[in-house]
């Protein structure tokens, strides 16, 4: 099924078109249903609040007015006895109330739950008087309750006052069931106007459905005739290179298409021509251009021979007067007291001796010998140290290390001079003055470590360390090698490297495997 899909043809795509407007169409009737049914829900929940609201009013208001009509008839009658005065109220409040067109029922009780006046003969509980005195005695509230007329339970509504000169409670109930009629009508309304919006919906969706199929069989059939007619000229025309007739297309979209393949066919006729004349004289360009090629590849040879030679001539030279320098500096001390301008220069000679170890590195790091011998570790750190040491004090360092004795590895000794060197190097570039540089060299399980620390800058990219060129802090110069090269021997010795730096310390540890310590 998923292969038939994967051809894009017109017809599926036009299909495809038809599909999703059908699903269109039937998630904005979705969408549009939902609203309606929402508005109608937020409609149904204001008029029952409305109409509650309203009880509520009609409640208080009945409720009030006949407070005032008690209360004024008891100041009248107030010297007269209790029987009296419930009689005359009674009969007051009654034909006050026969001449009203109140819609709802009063009721007075006095404390006892004897009923004083009741317009009508409503049935309720006792426990419904008991709640009208709860409220009443509090000043005033709503009460709801049921009543039974005609073997019917009706909801009420009832707001009640407490009258303080004889403890009485006055009260006037409303109906509230009617409610239901009137959301039940409207409820009514929605479904009637929801049904004939779905029609709706329908009738048009099954018209706009009908419609664009006859216009996607029409449209379909006349690009189906118009790309076939193009595809056989196509084929006729990279037999022959006979031109499309654009006399025989409709759609303008198709004429702009042959108009460039015609285009393409005038080109190919020229190109045509073109290799035919260049078939004529090919094998002697190809003779010509290959003996230009193989003088091209000689002459690279040559240059790249000589640049290599000159490299090599040029590293020599440069190590000769190095050696020489460090010679005489070395002859000078032994004879006299160590000279601090002598001691600068021998630093800086060191420092260019340990940049011509790495050129020497890269130069002949495919031609090398690669043998490993046992090497005292031990030793060689230290005699790197002591190496080092006068590059140190010249830039205001000093070195302390921590080795332990008799620890050795197999390892390549050219290759580990530059591990070691690079890292002393580098710790005391980066290093700030009168500071110390810590050396660690001990064994830990099954490895040996060898650890550089330097108080310096912190590392801003660790990540890019190790990268031919990079170099942390342009302005200290250098050219971004001895730690790539040191990335190379770890790499190819399978030595792990960890890099710590924090802003206190920097920390390059080195983690050497198949090592042993001699007893």
């Amino acid at each position: 099924m998923f292969k038939i899909w994967k051809k894009h043809s017109i017809n599926q795509m036009n299909i495809i078109a038809i599909l999703f407007a059908g699903i269109f169409a039937f998630t904005s009737a979705f969408v549009i249903i939902f609203n309606e049914f929402r508005e109608f829900n937020n409609e149904i929940a204001t008029i029952e609040k409305s109409y509650i609201q309203n009880q509520k009013r009609r409640a208080l208001e009945e409720a009030s007015r006949v407070y005032r009509l008690v209360q004024y008839q008891f100041n009248e009658l107030k010297e007269k006895d209790e029987s009296t005065i419930k009689n005359l109220i009674a009969k007051e409040v009654g034909a006050v109330l026969d001449n009203s067109n109140s819609k709802g029922y009063i009721f007075i009780y006095d404390k006892n739950k004897n009923v004083i006046y009741k317009s009508k003969q409503i049935k309720y509980d006792d426990s419904v008087i008991t709640e009208f005195i709860k409220i009443g005695k509090k000043g005033s509230g709503f009460v709801t309750f049921e009543t039974i007329e005609q073997s019917k339970s009706i909801e009420n509504l009832a707001f009640v006052k407490f009258f303080k000169e004889k403890n009485w409670i006055v009260g006037s109930g409303m109906y509230i069931d009617k409610i239901d009629n009137v959301l039940a009508k409207k409820r009514d309304d929605h479904r009637n106007k929801i049904t004939g919006f779905i029609l709706k919906i329908l009738t048009l969706t099954l018209f706009l459905y009908l419609a664009s199929i006859l216009k996607y069989r029409y449209v379909t059939d006349k690009i189906t005739k118009e790309i076939r007619f193009i595809v056989e000229s196509l084929k006729k025309a990279s037999k022959k290179y006979t031109f499309i007739d654009t006399s025989k297309i409709k759609f303008e979209e198709f004429k702009e298409i042959t108009a460039q393949a015609n285009y393409m066919l005038t080109k190919l006729k020229e190109k045509k021509s073109e290799l035919e004349d260049l078939n004529t004289n090919l094998e002697s360009l190809v003779e010509k251009k290959t003996d230009e090629l193989q003088n091209s590849v000689e002459y690279t040879k040559h240059l790249l021979e000589e640049q290599d030679k000159f490299l090599k001539n040029a590293i020599h030279e440069i190590n000769t007067p190095l050696t020489i320098i460090l010679m005489n500096i070395e002859l000078y001390n032994l004879k006299n007291d160590k000279n601090p301008y002598l001691l600068k220069i021998e630093a800086a000679v060191k420092v260019l001796e340990n940049i011509y170890g790495d050129l020497i590195f890269i130069i002949r790091k495919d031609k090398v010998d690669n043998k490993v011998d046992m090497i005292n570790f031990t030793d060689f750190v230290k005699s790197r140290i002591e190496y080092f040491k006068d590059v140190a004090i010249g830039n205001k360092l000093q070195i302390k290390s921590e080795i332990e004795d008799d620890i050795f590895i197999l390892f390549n000794e050219f290759e580990l001079q530059r591990l070691c060197d690079n890292n002393f190097s580098n710790a005391i570039k980066y290093s700030h003055i009168n500071e110390t540089i810590h050396v660690r060299l001990h064994s830990e399980d099954e490895s040996t470590i060898f650890e550089v620390e330097n108080k310096g800058e912190k590392i801003v990219s660790v990540d890019k360390l190790f990268d031919r060129y990079y170099r942390e802090d342009v302005a200290r110069g250098g050219f971004g090698l001895g730690l790539n090269i040191v990335h190379e021997i770890c790499e190819k010795n399978n030595v792990s490297i960890d890099v710590l730096s924090n802003g206190k310390k920097t920390v390059f540890k080195y983690s050497f495997e198949c090592s042993r310590r001699v007893e």
